[in-house]
Order: structure tokens, then C-alpha cells, then sequence
């Protein structure tokens, strides 16, 4: 009966998605998509083409637990990790990077419960850990991870964290065992969490508390683990912090630097050197070229997320650089659209990818890249 269920979901999906705009799979494939949103209870998986552009995989859609709202790549790309909001689970997916096709871990197994309404999800660095935030009791809760089968254990109870306000978001330094809570509403502050050998959390020093008025909204960690940026929607611009061998934050000078109106999501290239910000109220990119953290826009910027229709409003929100640092995509929350950008290697510019915006039956809320 499960089985049944469970194909019958991937048939539904399947039908929705032949009405949007993904194109049949007929170009060579570079890296592949898997997104979660509102609208669906599953995780839908894309490959990323030669030209940036959008096809499903071979099986489209695979069926999560309610309300799946972020996604997490485990470090040996080997295993994909979501966290549901209503039903609080986690549950992780094997990957087939060939056919992009996920197959739950451990299939005889259930989702993993965790704390209150799950709203992000991290591995350490070094793999042996998932992290979930919990923001409805402010824990959150640790696994360990089998390395070769993806398998979550809990390890112990859900921590309970100390932060001011609600959590809202997680960051998780890639070259560092450090964990970053960001919480609110105003003034947001992102809190520094230290990870032990055995995975245990302690609070850190070194915190950063935004202007009186400040609403951060997202945040997120360069691949060389030396800057935490974060978008901050009340003032319109991005806050560049430094991270310090401790783990403590400080910002950077020249820092917080003009952004468009409501910045939502912060994205950065894998070579550390250009970062983009989605605006929601202006419907653009901004794109910047860092040096250690000081922003400088690049030429052209900010960048339309409208495509060539005569959509006015697209609320750009959750955005990502892929796996082969080529594209960028953005989630537009209010088309159910995915805006896809070519990445000009030598200044950060972006060109619209030949028939961007490409529909979903989701409003996408976050988005994971791998080859």
C-alpha cells in the first residue's frame, strides 16, 4: 500500500510538472538541482543542462513527511538531508549523481523526529554531524550521521539553546567546527555555537547584535569559512562579518554596504570572490565582488529576476550558486518561477539563462546544487 501511495504521488507531481516549463531531458548535464517549497510535500529534482537550463530528472518529485521547508548536502555530496515544519522529521536521501534520482537512507526505516517546527539543517564540516534548528522550543537537535550509509542516530536529547528572541535560520562554517544561530525579530543577532569531537554545542563568544532596527533575514558562509554575510530587509543593505580563528564575529570595515530594497537571501560563489543578494521589494540580484569581506558592485548590477514577460512582481527570495560555479539561481517566491543567471567568471556579472524564469509547481524556500 505504501508503494502504491508513494507512485501515485510521483504520478501526480510528474503531471503538474509536464504542464510548467522544464524541458525534456535531452541535453548534456552538467550538475544537479533539488528544491523544497510551499505547495508540494516533496523534494523536486532537476538536472542542470550545459546551457543553465532546467530539466526534471527521470523521477521528478520524491515524497517527503508535511511541510518540507530547507535542505542540507551532506559533505561527501553523497546524501541529502530535509527537515519538515509540521510533522517534525528529518529524513535523509542517498543520491544517484548519474540520474539524480534520491532514495531514502535506511528504507526500512521512518523520518527522524526532532524538536518543534524544524527550520534549518546543517552537517559539521568534517561530516559526523546533522544539526537541525528547532525554532518552536528553541533546541536543536544533533545526529550522527553513518558516513556510509547516511544513516541518522540521535545523539542524546535536543539541546536547549539561549539566544535572543525566536531562532530563525542556521549557518555552519565548512572549514570550521563552529555553528551560527540567527534569531529575532529586531535587532537580529547571530549567535556562535562551538561543535565538540562528540558533537556537543557550547556557547561561544564573539556574537553580533544588528542596528536597534536591524531584520536579517538570511545568512551564509563563504566556502573558505573566513565571512559570514548577512541581508538585512529594514535597512536594505548586507552585513559582512569576519570570522576569526574562535569562531567570533566582527564586522568589517566599510560594512554594512547598500543593497535593493528588502534583501532576503545571500548567495556566494565558490571561490569566495563574488557574493549576490536577492532583493524581495525591487524583484533583483544586487551582485558584489569581495575582497575579505569588503563589497564592491559589480558592473550592471542590480539584475532583474522579471525574465522578458511582463511580470512587475517576483519576490526573489532564496538564491544559490550550482555545483559547477556557472549559474545562479533564485527562488521568485510570488511567480512560483526559479530565475537562472550564467556567472561571467571574471567580473560576477550575470547574463539571463534562454528561457529563465522556469516555472514550479513550488515556491521554492531553499535549494542545493551537486554534481
Amino acid at each position: 500500500m505504501k508503494a502504491l501511495i508513494r507512485m501515485a504521488c510521483i504520478a501526480a507531481v510528474t503531471s503538474l510538472l509536464g504542464c510548467g516549463s522544464n524541458k525534456p531531458n535531452t541535453a548534456a548535464n552538467v550538475a544537479l538541482l533539488y528544491t523544497v517549497g510551499a505547495g508540494a510535500n516533496s523534494i523536486q529534482g532537476f538536472h542542470i543542462q550545459a546551457s543553465g537550463e532546467l530539466a526534471s530528472t527521470s523521477v521528478p518529485s520524491f515524497p517527503t513527511n508535511p511541510r518540507p521547508v530547507a535542505l542540507a548536502l551532506h559533505p561527501s555530496t553523497n546524501f541529502l538531508y530535509e527537515v519538515n515544519f509540521t510533522s517534525n522529521t528529518v529524513a535523509g536521501f542517498g543520491i544517484d549523481h548519474t540520474a539524480g534520482i534520491l532514495t531514502p537512507v535506511g528504507s526500512a526505516l521512518p523520518p527522524v523526529s526532532t524538536g518543534l517546527s524544524p527550520v534549518s539543517v546543517g552537517a559539521n564540516a568534517g561530516g559526523q554531524f546533522l544539526f537541525v534548528l528547532n525554532q518552536g522550543d528553541s533546541t536543536i537537535s544533533v545526529y550522527s550521521i553513518d558516513g556510509t550509509r547516511g544513516i541518522l542516530t540521535p545523539n542524546g536529547p535536543a539541546v536547549s539553546i539561549t539566544v535572543p528572541g525566536t531562532p530563525q535560520l542556521m549557518a555552519i562554517s565548512p572549514t570550521a567546527q563552529f555553528l551560527y544561530v540567527l534569531s529575532g525579530p529586531s535587532p537580529s543577532t547571530i549567535s556562535v555555537f562551538s561543535i565538540a569531537a562528540n558533537g556537543a554545542l557550547a556557547a561561544a563568544g564573539g556574537s553580533f547584535t544588528g542596528a536597534a532596527n536591524s531584520n536579517i533575514t538570511g545568512i551564509t558562509i563563504d566556502p573558505k569559512g573566513q565571512v559570514l554575510y548577512a541581508a538585512d530587509s529594514a535597512n536594505n543593505n548586507v552585513v559582512s562579518l569576519s570570522i576569526a580563528p574562535s569562531g567570533a564575529l566582527a564586522q568589517v570595515a566599510g560594512s554594512p554596504f547598500a543593497a535593493g530594497t528588502q534583501p532576503a537571501a545571500v548567495a556566494v560563489d565558490g571561490t569566495s570572490t563574488f557574493v549576490y543578494v536577492s532583493n524581495a521589494g525591487s524583484n533583483n540580484v544586487s551582485a558584489f565582488k569581495s575582497a575579505s569581506g569588503v563589497l564592491t558592485q559589480v558592473s550592471g548590477s542590480p539584475f532583474t529576476t522579471e525574465g522578458t514577460g511582463t511580470v512587475a512582481v517576483t519576490q526573489p527570495g532564496f538564491l544559490m550558486v550550482d555545483a559547477t560555479n556557472t549559474f545562479l539561481y533564485v527562488s521568485n517566491v510570488a511567480t512560483r518561477g526559479i530565475a537562472a543567471f550564467g556567472i561571467n567568471a571574471g567580473d560576477g556579472s550575470l547574463v539571463p539563462v534562454t528561457s529563465s524564469p522556469f516555472g514550479q509547481i513550488t515556491a521554492v524556500s531553499w535549494m542545493v546544487s551537486t554534481k
